[in-house]
């Protein structure tokens, strides 16, 4: 599990958490129409926290089932990648390693919400970091629950189909997931959220090929935007998104967005 180009490199709760530049590179892009450099430095950081604290939970709980897990921060989010523990893993817990992240952002921003109401931040640096911590997290939280593949909801539907249709699983999660891109594409052209649409486009494309089968090339085609590619991992581990193996089980988290 060892990815090559990061920007930084360091361990939290004794999980090693890698920083592409490309994360960087989106967050402040994300911004740049706050046209002041305190406050695209502020969101730079906010998001920065908020997708931390989402792959965390990820993290921990997949290794409180006994994987070896690591972080990365990239241009599309976040992406906590794990190892299959010793007799594999059953659906129920895979579901809850998939729900960690979206519940442990839930959590921090509510948190961040309560500290904050005795308190005055109506205007200023602090009150915009405050709010956007409370938005990103509660609103990406809750947009990561829904059955969209890479999401973590994609995750947990697909976890709930091993149980109760596992011969029909895949051509199910293939449909869906197809028409929840189809929709996320659509909407996001409604209200003009470009940087949605085309990662709703991106996503869109992936399901398109796995309907059209395996001689079309299929998979999510590379989106990395960092001069040196990720190493692969191999069969025994899984990622928390599914952009290219099946083992995958969370989200990317995109610069809302998200996972």
């Amino acid at each position: 599990m060892r990815h090559h180009g990061g920007l930084l490199r360091f361990s939290l709760f004794a999980i090693p958490v890698e920083i592409r530049p490309s994360f960087l590179l989106i967050a402040a892009l994300l911004g740049l129409t706050l046209n002041r450099l305190d406050l695209i430095l502020a969101w730079v950081g906010i998001l920065f926290v908020s997708i931390l604290v989402h792959e965390l939970g990820h993290a921990l709980t997949a290794r409180h089932y006994g994987s070896e897990v690591e972080i990365q921060l990239n241009g599309i989010g976040g992406l906590t990648s794990w190892t299959l523990p010793d007799g594999g893993i059953t659906p129920g817990r895979r579901a809850l390693i998939a729900a960690a992240g979206s519940a442990t952002g839930l959590v921090f921003g509510g948190l961040i919400w309560l500290a904050a109401l005795p308190l005055s931040l109506d205007s200023g640096i602090a009150g915009f970091t405050v709010e956007n911590l409370v938005r990103v997290n509660v609103f990406w939280g809750l947009l990561n629950w829904l059955p969209i593949r890479p999401l973590d909801g994609g995750h947990l539907f697909t976890s709930l189909l091993e149980r109760v249709a596992p011969r029909h699983g895949a051509k199910i999660a293939n449909t869906v997931f197809f028409a929840t891109a189809a929709i996320g594409f659509v909407v996001a052209i409604r209200f003009r959220l470009i940087f949605v649409a085309l990662i709703a486009a991106w996503l869109l494309w992936g399901e398109i090929s796995r309907l059209l089968g395996p001689g079309s090339g299929s998979g999510l085609p590379e989106l990395d935007f960092d001069n040196e590619p990720v190493v692969e991992p191999t069969p025994a581990e899984s990622e928390d998104t599914d952009f290219t193996p099946e083992e995958a089980v969370v989200d990317e988290t995109p610069g809302d967005d998200e996972h």
